[in-house]
């Protein structure tokens, strides 16, 4: 289970559900939250446990048991063992095995009670026979006797999202909220329920969304349960979402997500977000956007253990994202304090206009108060690699597509100096921020960037192209066309097969394009006067010259320019529309 584990694939795993001897197992139910490992169901005998917080199991650390056990969990990071933990962590043999504890006929703990004392406990096992799927069941414990939750005495006054959950486990269903102005809809598996079969239930529910479209404000999509199911049935039913894009605006379109939404739930998300504006609120997913999937399973021949192994991978997100997880735009942790609240501070944060994403913030509010949302978050949540939503890839495409073209120029340049800043180690990051600081004029910290850049990977052409070409202007603009020349040849020596005639052709556009044209007039005269035989050296200083008014000097060097490339057709239409002047 360990080596299989070690793939961090998900969906490929070594089952137990087959093996008799590990029937034998606690009855005690163990979650992990935020804010530690929680007991939250019991047999009735172990009852004064329920909503303690474990401290220690066996002789180790309730976290370093719950990371050994982690050891054996297929998961595609280490955000997705939190949803298989339980199925492991009540289990006898399984905690001998790992050596958590020393026999399988009882359990040690030291917990903290709901009354904030602690106390040592032994628990003691029973054979039970279960198929590893306790995580559907949040309420149950494998047992012979009769199950308590800390849910049993509060099931009048559970919170939206856990009404159709606790006890029983609803698939798909919503409720239109008109005080709220809010659709609210619940999707905890991906499948055609016997009840009502999903196309039916999305008729309905778009019949409903199409009646009252003008009183709702908020659509929230609730997938924090879902594990997965049957992807194929996805696409009809994100279509829907496709058609009303026009009233489904930035804004009005929410998908909570959670610890256990996994495989085609994570399939819906990405589909929903190439698709729509929709904003993702609440705990990191476990599936990730990229993932594999679709599992044949088969037996090993000699030990008998049966076996999932993926057959597809799905690709939803960008083809650079390979963290194995999904991290929401605005990340809420799910905490037991939350938990047993019978609230839902994810769906209030919603409401309240709380939850927005901070490219939302850095669009439509600035800076400054992008800055300091970053801040407040990383305060709250801990070091942003632990939940930041974006990756490096997605900052530099939000840069490009979405804040230089809006004119944007500062958000823009935040952004790229962000990048860096949480991902030191790719190159695409300091190449972006090397292009912004240039842009911005700042060449001392544009050539930084490319220093940076090229001592994490010295062989990008483009950046040592970009570089150079840095180098030269900055020297020029300071020192000089002496300075220039100097470090042109001194370059040139130092590497041959780099600084070639393209570089100060480069550089002398770069000043065109600043409408510094005497400026590139020299430099193109530099580059013709070392390059004597280069045709498109003189193609350039001819276009510096009509640019300064000189048509006389640039017929000349057009003409010089056709002697070295009679192909030049460029040139050639020119020269007949300066001759006939």
């Amino acid at each position: 289970m360990k080596l299989v584990a070690s793939l961090r694939d998900g969906h490929t795993e070594v089952l137990l559900s087959n093996q008799s001897n590990f029937n034998k197992w606690f009855p005690v139910r163990f979650e992990r939250f935020h804010d530690g490992i929680f007991i939250t169901a019991t047999d009735a005998k172990n009852s004064g446990l329920l909503g303690a917080k474990v401290l220690k199991t066996g002789e180790l650390r309730a976290g370093s048991a719950y990371e050994r056990v982690g050891a054996i969990i297929a998961a595609d990071s280490d955000h997705g063992i939190a949803r298989l933990s339980t199925n492991f962590l009540s289990n006898a043999v399984v905690l001998e095995a790992l050596e958590i504890i020393d026999s399988r006929e009882l359990l040690p703990l030291e917990v903290l009670l709901q009354n904030n004392s602690k106390k040592k406990v032994s628990v003691e096992s029973a054979e039970w026979r279960t198929s590893f799927n306790l995580f559907y069941y949040r309420t149950r414990v494998p047992t012979h006797n009769e199950t308590k939750s800390i849910f049993d005495d509060r099931l009048d006054t559970l919170p939206l999202y856990l009404s159709k959950f606790i006890p029983s486990r609803t698939p798909y269903w919503f409720k239109y909220m008109p005080d709220d102005k809010m659709l609210y809809f619940q999707y905890n598996n991906v499948t055609d329920w016997s009840k009502e079969p999903f196309r039916d239930f999305t008729e309905r529910l778009f019949t409903a969304y199409d009646e009252h479209v003008s009183e709702i404000d908020k659509f929230v999509i609730d997938v924090r349960f879902n594990t997965g199911g049957n992807g194929y049935l996805l696409p009809p039913f994100v279509r829907e979402f496709v058609l009303r894009r026009d009233s489904l605006t930035r804004g009005k379109l929410f998908i909570i997500t959670g610890g256990h939404t996994f495989s085609a739930a994570s399939n819906f998300i990405g589909q929903i977000l190439k698709s729509t504006s929709a904003v993702t609120v609440g705990d990191i997913a476990a599936g990730p956007l990229n993932w594999c999937s679709d599992i044949i399973t088969f037996a090993l021949p000699n030990s008998n253990l049966m076996a999932n192994i993926s057959t597809m991978f799905w690709q939803e997100g960008h083809a650079t994202d390979n963290r194995g997880y999904y991290p929401p735009d605005y990340y809420f942790p799910t905490t037991f304090k939350d938990y047993v609240s019978c609230s839902d501070p994810v769906l209030e944060a919603i409401q309240s206009d709380e939850a927005t994403s901070l490219k939302d913030i850095l669009f439509n509010e600035g800076v400054d108060e992008f800055i300091a949302e970053f801040q407040k978050r990383e305060k709250v949540h801990g070091p942003a690699e632990s939940w930041f939503p974006y990756t490096s890839f997605d900052l530099t495409l939000y840069t490009l597509v979405t804040l230089a073209p809006a004119g944007k120029m500062d958000e823009a340049w935040e952004i790229s100096r962000l990048n860096t800043v949480l991902y030191p180690e790719d190159i695409r990051a300091w190449y972006s921020l090397a292009e912004m600081n240039a842009n911005r004029g700042e060449l001392t910290e544009a050539l930084e960037c490319y220093k940076k850049l090229l001592s994490i990977e010295p062989y990008v052409p483009e950046a040592r192209s970009n570089y150079y070409n840095l180098r030269l202007l900055n020297t020029f603009n300071n020192e000089g066309m002496d300075a220039l020349k100097t470090l042109y040849r001194n370059l040139k020596k130092s590497n041959p097969n780099e600084i070639q005639e393209g570089i100060l052709n480069s550089l002398g556009y770069r000043l065109l394009s600043d409408n510094r044209v005497q400026d590139a007039v020299a430099v193109f005269e530099l580059n013709v006067e070392i390059y004597p035989l280069y045709a498109n050296g003189y193609d350039s200083l001819a276009e510096a010259y009509m640019k300064s008014g000189d048509d006389e000097r640039a017929i000349t060097y057009y003409k010089k320019s056709l002697e070295l490339d009679p192909n030049n057709n460029n040139a050639k239409e020119i020269l007949e529309r300066l001759e006939k002047k």
